[in-house]
């Protein structure tokens, strides 16, 4: 199933409030080694990353947990449809690297990848072990594909940083949204 690309379904206004707070002194980031794995050290073929944790298995973690929420709202999903959401914030690399492919959990779910900035760094969706699709991030872009899609970031070289939402999503709340997707 290819992948749903969605275009500017928020605001701009509220596009650049995300980005303001997201890239604000006072939003915490928090340092992880790998981009999908828990080590203390750098993995060889990743890079480190900065994540910040909203959303998890429908707990609120996070004051700024209304961020994802809204983000949802904007395709019409209420905050019950988030099974996990975060932020992911990568600095520039020397050079293009897709990092590890994974999938975020191995129950049945959709996820949602929202652009907050204008970058390069695709996303990479993968058939097989292939390759299948690159989602380029700018700013107001939401792709949505199947949570059994083998999918990985990679490093912007280009653009300071790269800033994602990800989000885990139950795709039984509103069906009708996201109807293309057979689970």
């Amino acid at each position: 199933m290819d992948p749903m690309i969605i275009e500017n379904f928020l605001s701009p206004t509220v596009q650049e409030e995300i980005e303001r707070t997201l890239m604000g002194f006072e939003f915490p980031w928090h340092y992880y080694a790998n981009t999908n794995a828990a080590d203390a050290t750098t993995k060889s073929g990743d890079v480190p990353q900065f994540v910040h944790g909203f959303i998890q298995d429908g707990r609120v973690l996070s004051q700024f947990a209304s961020l994802p929420q809204r983000i949802v709202a904007g395709l019409g999903l209420p905050p019950e449809a988030i099974l996990r959401a975060k932020a992911n914030l990568l600095a520039r690399d020397r050079e293009p690297l897709v990092h590890p492919r994974h999938v975020d959990e191995p129950t049945p779910h959709l996820v949602m990848v929202y652009y907050v900035n204008d970058a390069d760094g695709d996303t990479c969706l993968y058939k097989a072990a292939e390759i299948s699709h690159r989602i380029n991030p700018k700013r107001g872009r939401a792709v949505v594909f199947n949570g059994a899609t083998y999918h990985a970031s990679s490093s912007p070289v280009e653009a300071r940083f790269r800033c994602v939402v990800n989000l885990n999503l139950r795709h039984d709340v509103a069906p009708g949204v996201f109807t293309r997707f057979q689970l």
